[in-house]
């Protein structure tokens, strides 16, 4: 084990960078994470461990977590409380940390089972969405997540904290064209559908799903754009009774998984 007591340590800024800079982890390939039962979550589902980061009073407090940590981790630092809070990403640091590799996107959506059930956002921004997203589909055994290059990374330390570790084991795909993956989609089989706040769309507690789906979601803002919504061949829409004019992006999306998933979850 090393001991770090500098926060200019080099291991310790690039922690730092990685916590806070996006291009940084694209260009590293790497992730970080933070919080015991996340960094063990990621562990236990095989994400290779470079780095394990914790203080004295940690290994101490989550000495369960630790054991499975220090056994998988590459190397193991301990670092101070202060050194914990320059890497830390929320208000109140447990002091764990680990640097890992990022687990691996398919950009070949052919790869798409033409039985399976899937979700495809378009350029969400908030990453606490896309991570929120990510935990009730993995909850509802939705099949796989479709993310376009203007979402927010499900990789980012708030997205990894809101999914709990489901960007983990949930199948990742990345659509560079939606519109026209869509189409293909459709070509095999599949049901594309648009989810729409608008008049015209069908009821989607009336659907039935009987065979594969991709239900597309857009930006909290704007929706889904023009060209995606168009390659959809169904329009679907959550019907609301009271006042309110629209739902949070990951409110709707559970409503919408739980009814792509409802069938499934009765048998």
């Amino acid at each position: 084990m090393v001991k770090i007591t500098s926060k200019d340590n080099p291991a310790v800024r690039r922690a730092m960078r990685l916590m806070t800079s996006a291009r940084e982890r694209r260009k590293a390939g790497l992730i970080i994470c933070e919080g015991a039962r996340l960094c063990s979550d990621a562990v236990e589902s095989g994400v290779e461990v470079e780095e394990l980061f914790c203080t004295g009073t940690a290994m101490e407090k989550y000495s369960d977590y630790l054991e499975g940590l220090i056994e998988k981790a590459q190397e193991v630092c301990e670092i101070t409380d202060d050194i914990a809070k320059k890497i830390s990403d929320t208000e109140s640091t447990q002091g764990i940390f680990i640097v890992a590799k990022a687990p691996s996107v398919e950009n070949d959506l052919n790869k798409l089972r033409t039985n399976g059930q899937y979700v495809l956002l378009e350029n969400l921004q908030d990453p606490s969405n896309v991570g929120a997203i990510f935990r009730t589909a993995e909850a509802l055994g939705v099949d796989g997540i479709i993310l376009t290059p203007g979402c927010a990374s499900c990789f980012s330390p708030k997205a990894l904290r809101a999914g709990m570790g489901a960007m983990f084991r949930i199948p990742i795909f990345l659509s560079d064209d939606a519109p026209s993956d869509m189409a293909a989609a459709a070509q095999r089989n599949m049901r594309p559908m648009a989810a729409v706040p608008r008049e015209g769309a069908a009821d989607v507690t009336g659907i039935r799903f009987f065979k594969g789906a991709v239900m597309c979601i857009g930006n909290e803002g704007n929706g889904l754009t023009d060209e995606l919504t168009a390659a959809c061949p169904e329009k679907v829409t959550i019907p609301m009774n009271g006042r309110a004019e629209s739902l949070n992006a990951a409110t709707a999306a559970a409503i919408l998984m739980w009814e792509m998933m409802r069938g499934y979850i009765d048998k």
